[in-house]
């Protein structure tokens, strides 16, 4: 999995083209029932084509999460280098990423990738505390304490994210952020007697 995706227009052309030959056979069958070769030929490439730049469909798929990832972070970093960084901010820029990129999530779940997505928003709430830390002044120095964080928080905002998916997002997600941040806001300063 890579953050940084390749700059190559050939290869930045391909993978456009085998992620939405994807999306195209999701709509016609079940994920667990798509090819490699489905993939390559609707996209009109090779199979070593497509495992030059994947190793399986589901790689394929979360690459797209991966992409939205990597925008958020961006994004995340500009504002905390800009010196516009508070943790509510922080919160409902989780969800405006995911408001508008509702359709890939939608179809990270019906491919049933649950637990990969879950560990691909636990990577990146460990990449943001790890850059927050030089920011904000550390409530515990127990790293054992610092992971507990990052699952719960991570695993907070999983949840959150597929109840309002799943829901058709019924709420903004302004609300659905400044909800995340009530729920998370005793989480750092909990301490654990040694």
């Amino acid at each position: 999995m890579s953050i940084k995706p390749s700059t190559d227009m050939r290869a930045l052309r391909s993978r456009r083209w085998l992620y939405a030959a994807l999306l195209q056979l999701m709509q016609e069958k079940p994920f667990k029932d798509i090819q490699i070769t489905e993939i390559a030929d609707r996209a009109q490439v090779s199979r070593p084509t497509f495992y030059l730049h994947y190793r399986s469909k589901e790689e394929l798929l979360l690459s797209q999460v991966d992409l939205v990832f990597a925008e958020f972070f961006q994004e995340f970093s500009n504002k905390i280098a800009e010196g516009n960084y508070d943790r509510l901010k922080y919160c409902i820029l989780i969800f405006q990423y995911w408001e508008r990129n509702a359709e890939t999530l939608r179809m990270v779940m019906r491919a049933d990738l649950h637990e990969a997505f879950r560990g691909r928003l636990r990577m990146y709430f460990s990449m943001a505390v790890s850059r927050l830390t030089t920011l904000e002044e550390k409530t515990n120095s127990n790293e054992k304490l610092q992971e507990f964080i990052i699952d719960f928080e991570s695993g907070g905002v999983y949840q959150l994210l597929i109840h309002w998916i799943e829901r058709d997002m019924p709420y903004s997600a302004e609300m659905m952020g400044s909800l995340f941040y009530q729920l998370a806001a005793a989480g750092p300063t909990v301490k654990i007697a040694q």
